[in-house]
Parts: C-alpha cells; structure tokens; sequence
C-alpha cells in the first residue's frame, strides 16, 4: 500500500470537491484518522504534509502521541469523551470535535488548558449517536463561550450512513444552516466538521471545513 498515493488522491478530490462548490481549497483541512494505526504509518503521512490527524481511542492515542512527540502535528480528539479522562485529552489533544453536553464543557474547562472544541450535532436523530439536538445547540454552545478556558470553533456531525449507494443530502444542509446560525451568533464558530473517507465530497458541498479521513489514506483496519 502506497499512502503517498492516496493522500495524492484525496487532495486532488477535495480540490474538485472545492471547486465544484465554488469554494477555496485553502479553506479544507485533511484530518488523518490514525486510530488504530501505527507510529511508522502516521510518521510517513506526516513526512507526506499532514500536520493533522484524528484519533478515537484515548489510552492508544497518548502511546503515539508520545513517542511521535511532533510540535508540528495539531492532534485532534473524535472519539466519546469520559468526564473523567477530560485531563488527559485537555493535556496531549489541541482540538476536541466531541462536545456534546454540559458535563463535559465543565470537566475541560476545569482542566484549565486551552482548547480549541466543535458541539458534536446528532443531526441524523438517531438514538445510538452522541450529539447535542439542534435546539439543545445554542444553550450549549453559550456554556462553552462563557467557559474561561475552552474556545468554541464549531460543529461536527456524523451524518446516517448511505442507504443503497444514496446519501441523504438534507442532513448535510442542515449542518450548513446550523453552523450558519452559530457563525451569525459568534463568529470566531466558523469550522465545520463534516465528511469522512465514504461522503467528505458532500460535506464540502455543503460547507465542510474539516474532512476525518482514515481509511482512504491508511487502508482498512
């Protein structure tokens, strides 16, 4: 497996993707989602340019984000967040994508570091994914700009899965208009975290800053 030939791929997708959308190809960031991945894998996609990458799993993350020990490396947490391991990830993670309620605004608060974080939005309703509801999103995301410590970026969601090949095109325009409704609220909110290696084209379509790549640029678990 050559994975300088697919993050080659991807960035030429993502390009057309932005050019499609009328868009600027400066404004998406690649995240690498490593879970799972060895040190030497991630080592070579960041010799390849990636300066971003995306793990799930806490105690599996900090053995890489160790021993990796890059300053260079923005390493972003997308997994379910424990209260409890709140000062772990404050510690070895800049960005947390997985804020989705109010204990857990408080417990990263309290570990007085800052963090850039998305409100994870349950757009897709479904009862077996974390996310905030589109009503609970404002009261939340007001908790996390009165926090001292944590720095309100955006949103992230993860949309249903596609159903025979077809992807339902309304829940990513609704993240859009969220996330429109956030900016116009506090502006510094401008990230969107929308899109994985199966639907990142329709998340830039719809307005995705930040695409979570995995399996495209490393291969199949």
């Amino acid at each position: 497996m050559d994975i300088s030939d697919n993050i080659a791929r991807i960035n030429n997708k993502i390009k057309s993707a932005a050019i499609q959308a009328g868009r600027s190809v400066e404004e998406i960031k690649l995240i690498a989602v490593s879970k799972k991945k060895g040190v030497d894998l991630i080592a070579a996609a960041h010799h390849l340019g990636l300066t971003n990458f995306g793990e799930n799993y806490l105690q599996e993350s900090i053995e890489k984000i160790s021993s990796i020990n890059s300053k260079e490396i923005d390493w972003h947490f997308i997994g379910n967040i424990q209260s409890k391991k709140s000062p772990q990830i404050a510690q070895y993670f800049s960005w947390v994508h997985t804020i989705d309620r109010a204990k857990i605004v408080n417990a990263l608060d309290a570990t007085e570091r800052k963090i850039k974080v998305l409100i994870q939005v349950n757009v897709s309703e479904e009862e077996s994914k974390s996310g905030v509801t589109a009503n609970g999103l404002m009261p939340l995301a007001e908790m996390v700009i009165e926090s001292k410590y944590l720095d309100l970026k955006g949103l992230m969601a993860l949309p249903s899965p596609s159903l025979d090949g077809k992807i339902n095109e309304k829940e990513y325009e609704k993240m859009n208009i969220l996330s429109d409704q956030l900016k116009n609220h506090y502006s510094p909110a401008d990230e969107l975290s929308l899109g994985t290696s199966q639907d990142f084209e329709m998340g830039i379509k719809h307005g995705s800053t930040m695409i979570r790549v995995g399996e495209s640029i490393f291969g199949k678990r």
